[in-house]
């Protein structure tokens, strides 16, 4: 009997132990669960991590709602899962226990997803009463992910475009489609798994075969699996299809027109040949010449690029470019009188027989025959077109008698009604385009190599205007004033025609790229470069640097204000310029007479240019436009800082109460112009100019002002005309002179460009 109770009691020990054994395995099953980062996704259960961006829609950040949940989380970290405890500890710091059903069972249970899900709606409904989180279904098209930025979030790319993704949910893989809670275009919860069949419409698809299909899509190429699909498709619009995470099937967009971009705006293109459609919203624009790749709007050339559009649903879903554009046409806003987009009532008469076309109609019109745009237009129509029939024709604005109110158009004539008034676009070649610019912006009297060298300028200048499309949405590249180019504002002669023809098709090109000919009429004897626009200077822009015009080819000594004083008060300084009556000037400036001027002057530049604007308060710290009110009466200028050439940079005007930094030549001439009177040019001609002619002056004070001793007319950056002009003068070619006032530059055709 002895023998068997000790054999029992050892029996029970050991018991005992293996039970101790397996709860110490529990807890610590437990605790390494509790501890564990979750990385995956699990419908199973929600990790802890999941919960403060999910919260953020509340009163705290999701800053604050990390900190508070590691203390729900037992204080260390924000590993491990969610469970009933930490729940109804949760719920607690929502102060919403009240009105919440939240899952039942021991404190250590995990709470399932789906239990979570009923909860967080729950919260939803009692808190979030803006309505700022909402559920979406999303596919995710890439592993690849960025950098987490400082708050640890990323960004993903979805069927729907890139959203952002809070740091605690990042899970996703290629292909994975979720029911995920977005809040302000983020990405903050994850809701559950999704089936689909979800769509990724208008993508472009480049090639599909073997199993795969490549995709661009957002500017990002993607190859996806498309094991079981067995259509070939190549360079085309398509919608895909997903389902259970997967594609399972394609649907090619067949219908397709072509023809050239008009105009173009958020909503509306305008294509030849098919009057105005609706698009999808951004355009989506293709190329498949050379590399294929995603474009963006500025590469819709109007008027000279081909191109295929595919339609569906009556709307532009997408547009294939399959050859570079042919820079030969220019689309020319035509201002009113008032320098404004939209004409009243405009009138148009033609001085050889033509056609209109009016929406889809077309009927004659004889010479000498006005044609009143209003009259035309009919309900459903809002595009009259009038083109002649032979190429030596012009179509002017008249009176309703038919005069001639302006000079002769040549190429077509395009009449759009908007609802601010009727908009003028005169469409063609670039050539004779120039034959209008060259005589509006360079006297037809000068040397023929100078005209040359303007007609060089003016062809650049016009290409670079080309790829912006700043007047897409009217349907232009450009308007006829000094905003872009004089166009068409005095008869030209042979001396200019044959400047466009001696040159045609050449432009100036720097690092092989098409430059902008910046230009202006004339210098003090030396010029500047990008600085006097507060635009960093070299880079893209190293062909423009300041060059010394003297014609003995020295450097003059430009340093400090003494050296620059007396060069720009030296009125027999050799320079190309000097037969310019704008070389030498001066003003004057009575701060007593002019304080009114000058402080508007300066609220004008605050609210045009507040960039190149710096308002400093009276102990030095930032001040905003709104606190020029209270800095006082005026009390004088000062030169802050001189770029190349002895531009003034940056103009100080002190105040009683503070100074105002005027950055750039533009608005230094804007502020000195309101404040000089007295303007005369080196022949003591009075100039009446509320513009200063340059920021290339020095202020000599005097007893209640300055005098002003300048030089040189414009910017001052580029070729000077006047400049161009007297070195034609001394035999030098146009090849010559550009080269002398853009470094580094090659002079190349763009007709024989491949």
């Amino acid at each position: 009997m002895e023998k068997r109770y000790s054999v029992n009691k050892k029996s029970l020990r050991k018991a005992v132990l293996a039970l101790l054994m397996l709860i110490l395995a529990i807890i610590f099953i437990r605790f390494a669960a509790r501890e564990r980062v979750i990385l995956e996704y699990s419908s199973e259960y929600v990790a802890m991590a999941e919960l403060p961006s999910q919260l953020s829609f509340t009163y705290y950040e999701e800053a604050e709602w990390k900190d508070k949940i590691t203390e729900i989380n037992g204080g260390k970290n924000l590993n491990g899962k969610l469970t009933v405890g930490k729940l109804e500890k949760l719920l607690k710091q929502l102060s919403v226990q009240e009105y919440v059903t939240c899952p039942k069972g021991f404190f250590w249970k995990q709470v399932s997803r789906s239990e979570w899900n009923d909860v967080y709606e729950q919260i939803l409904d009692l808190l979030d009463t803006e309505g700022r989180v909402s559920a979406t279904n999303l596919i995710f098209l890439m592993d690849e992910k960025e950098e987490p930025n400082e708050n640890g979030s990323s960004k993903r790319l979805t069927q729907k475009g890139y959203y952002e993704v809070a740091q605690g949910i990042n899970y996703f893989h290629v292909c994975d489609m979720y029911q995920v809670y977005v809040m302000e275009n983020r990405m903050i919860g994850i809701s559950s798994k999704c089936k689909g069949p979800l769509m990724l419409k208008n993508v472009f698809v480049h090639t599909t075969s073997e199993g795969k299909a490549e995709l661009l899509f957002e500017r990002q190429k993607i190859s996806l699996d498309i094991a079981g699909l067995k259509e070939k498709i190549t360079n085309t619009i398509c919608d895909l299809e997903w389902t259970e995470g997967r594609v399972t099937a394609i649907y090619k967009k067949e219908d397709m027109i072509s023809g050239k971009v008009l105009s173009f705006n958020e909503e509306q293109i305008e294509i030849s040949g098919y009057g105005t459609l609706e698009h999808t919203g951004a355009l989506k624009i293709y190329k498949t010449y050379g590399t294929v790749e995603e474009l963006d709007e500025s590469k819709l050339v109007i008027g000279n690029l081909q191109a295929d559009f595919v339609v569906a649903e009556k709307q532009v879903c997408g547009i294939i470019l399959k050859e570079p554009a042919s820079i030969e046409i220019v689309r020319v806003l035509l201002l009113n009188e008032g320098g404004t987009p939209y004409h009243e009532d405009p009138v148009f008469v033609t001085d050889f027989n033509g056609t209109l076309t009016i929406g889809e109609n077309t009927q004659p019109v004889e010479a000498g025959q006005p044609v009143k745009a209003a009259e035309f237009f009919e309900k459903d129509s809002d595009y009259l077109k009038i083109a002649l029939d032979d190429e030596k024709g012009n179509i002017y604005f008249s009176d309703t008698a038919g005069a001639y109110t302006s000079l002769g158009y040549k190429g077509t004539m395009e009449i759009r009604k908007y609802p601010e008034g009727y908009g003028v676009v005169n469409e063609l070649s670039l050539e004779q385009y120039l034959y209008g610019v060259v005589p509006s912006e360079m006297p037809s009297s000068y040397e023929r190599e100078a005209l040359c060298v303007q007609a060089v300028c003016a062809r650049s200048y016009a290409c670079i205007q080309l790829m912006k499309g700043d007047y897409a949405a009217l349907g232009a590249h450009v308007d006829d004033s000094t905003s872009y180019q004089v166009y068409n504002k005095q008869e030209g002669n042979e001396q200019t025609k044959l400047a466009v023809d001696d040159t045609v098709g050449e432009v100036i090109k720097y690092q092989g790229e098409v430059a902008e000919a910046y230009f202006f009429s004339t210098s003090c004897g030396h010029t500047g470069n990008m600085g006097l626009w507060n635009t960093e200077e070299g880079g893209k822009y190293g062909y423009l640097q300041g060059i010394s015009l003297l014609t003995d080819g020295s450097e003059p000594v430009l340093e400090g204000e003494e050296a620059f004083s007396e060069f720009i008060r030296d009125g027999a300084v050799n320079s190309y310029d000097k037969d310019s009556p704008y070389f030498r000037w001066q003003a004057e400036i009575s701060l007593s007479k002019s304080e009114e001027a000058i402080s508007k002057a300066v609220a004008e530049r605050v609210q045009a240019s507040s960039g190149n604007v710096q308002i400093l308060k009276q102990d030095g710290s930032q001040g905003t436009g709104s606190d020029l009110a209270s800095f006082g009466k005026v009390k004088g200028f000062s030169v802050g800082e001189r770029g190349a050439g002895g531009g003034i940079r940056t103009l100080c005007v002190s105040f009683e109460k503070g100074t105002v930094n005027l950055l750039t030549e533009y608005n230094v001439r804007c502020v000195l112009g309101a404040a000089a009177g007295n303007l005369k040019n080196q022949n003591g001609e009075t100039l009446d100019m509320q513009l200063l002619p340059s920021a290339y002056c020095t202020l000599t004070p005097t007893e209640d002002g300055y005098t002003l001793y300048g030089g040189g007319y414009g910017h001052g950056i580029g070729m000077s005309q006047n400049g161009a002009n007297g070195m034609a003068k001394e035999g030098m070619s146009y090849i010559e002179i550009l080269m002398k006032f853009y470094q580094d530059i090659t002079i190349e055709n763009i007709y024989n460009e491949e």
